[in-house]
């Protein structure tokens, strides 16, 4: 740290020269008097200062993860060996935060081996990786004629996950896999699932003999049963165009919407994919577990519109991230052409394609706020919107419109696939 004058010198200054100008002039030997003290504050304030020895700083956050709207407590815990003295400390904020209880500038007396803590809680609107950077500390001579300044250089990450919203019944996918899951299949054997009833032959279990149908028609029979199998999910994320306010704007809604079908899909033993499409294409392979959970969460959180002409070709894409019996949900404000073109690419390739049209107008609303102008630029847009989809669901696409307000299941209920079963008669 090295010691600087602060302006409070120049002020200082400034008055003893007016008041020696004025008593020179005047006559006034009062005046020449009142400015000794100033003079001698002067004096004081250029003396050298000791520097604190064993000067301690440490920043903690209560929390590395959080789920949007949430809080996290930030504590700065001060110690010095040296004497007394009055400290300045200044945390600058990161955007799309706002303090939910203290304040983030604040002056402390530290010194002769005193501990001194300073709390501040922070409130987090929207996903992100929110990282709070250099920590500004000003130690403050007792006149306030010198300043000393230094800056802590650590670095906190917190991630700021999407809001979860529980999802009951997820869109069942036309096609399984192999290993055991929630998905009732269309192949039988064992499972709980009942299915054909045959006549019983040997190698057949007693347990599965079906004793009504064998007193009915004389002769044993059995019931065979549907296996339960999982299922192999990839969420597609638009990121290519956006509108809205930060935090709530038409990505940061479908981005939620993702959060929640991989939550409702991993619960159900399946694996779960994601692909951002936008200016950076991430990748995340399908996979099952709670490691794999958080990072779709890390990877959804930092899901962004970066603007780019370049159209990107999902043929590129591998099939252990994109397999090609997967279940793809299509997450989209459909205000880019090229995220529709490979969407419609998709489906014309025999991948069992979802759209999930997310509304933009009640964000765009928010946004350019209310009034008549506003209500009637809206009413149109809907029109519009509608008939696109109805010209996309003629082409073949299936289709689900969510205004991203009302829950995502109330939205998916209107579609579900029918259960695939086989029935003799």
């Amino acid at each position: 740290m090295t010691w600087r004058p602060t302006t409070l010198n120049l002020s200082l200054a400034t008055l003893l020269g007016w008041a020696l100008l004025l008593g020179v002039l005047g006559g006034r030997a009062e005046l020449i008097v009142a400015a000794v003290p100033l003079v001698v504050a002067l004096a004081a304030g250029r003396r050298p200062r000791p520097a604190a020895a064993d000067w301690q700083v440490a920043r903690h956050v209560s929390r590395d993860r959080l789920v949007e709207g949430e809080r996290v407590t930030v504590t700065v815990t001060l110690r010095a060996s040296g004497r007394r003295e009055v400290v300045e400390l200044y945390q600058p904020l990161p955007p799309h935060v706002r303090l939910a209880e203290g304040r983030h500038h604040a002056f402390v007396v530290a010194g002769e081996h005193r501990e001194v803590r300073w709390s501040f809680e922070l409130s987090c609107a929207g996903r992100q990786r929110l990282r709070l950077g250099d920590l500004h500390l000003r130690r403050w001579e007792p006149l306030g004629l010198a300043a000393a300044e230094s800056v802590d250089h650590a670095i906190s990450d917190v991630s700021v996950y999407p809001h979860v919203t529980p999802l009951r019944r997820p869109p069942s996918p036309a096609r399984t896999q192999t290993y055991v899951g929630h998905h009732v299949s269309p192949a039988q054997g064992e499972g709980i699932e009942p299915g054909d009833i045959r006549p019983f032959v040997p190698g057949d279990q007693v347990r599965h003999v079906n004793w009504r149908a064998t007193l009915r028609l004389g002769a044993l029979h059995v019931t065979q049963h549907h296996r339960e199998r999982n299922a192999d999910v990839v969420l597609l994320l638009d990121t290519l165009a956006d509108v809205g306010p930060p935090g709530d704007s038409a990505v940061d809604r479908a981005v939620r919407g993702a959060a929640s079908l991989a939550a409702a899909y991993l619960a159900r033993k399946d694996r779960v994919g994601l692909i951002e499409y936008g200016g950076i294409l991430r990748q995340v392979r399908p996979a099952a577990g709670r490691a794999h959970w958080e990072r779709l969460l890390d990877t959804l959180a930092r899901a962004s519109v970066v603007f780019t002409y370049v159209a990107r070709d999902l043929e590129r894409i591998p099939p252990r991230v994109l397999p090609p019996q997967a279940l793809v949900i299509a997450l989209s404000p459909l205000l880019d052409g090229r995220f529709l073109g490979a969407a419609t690419d998709l489906a014309a390739r025999g991948f069992d394609l979802l759209l999930v049209a997310v509304s933009p107008i009640a964000a765009a609303r928010a946004l350019a706020g209310g009034g008549a102008v506003t209500d009637l630029a809206a009413r149109l847009w809907a029109l519009e919107r509608r008939a696109e989809l109805d010209q996309l669901r003629a082409r073949g696409l299936t289709i689900i419109d969510w205004d991203g307000v009302e829950p995502l299941e109330a939205a998916l209920a209107v579609w579900q696939r029918p259960r695939q079963r086989r029935v003799r008669a």
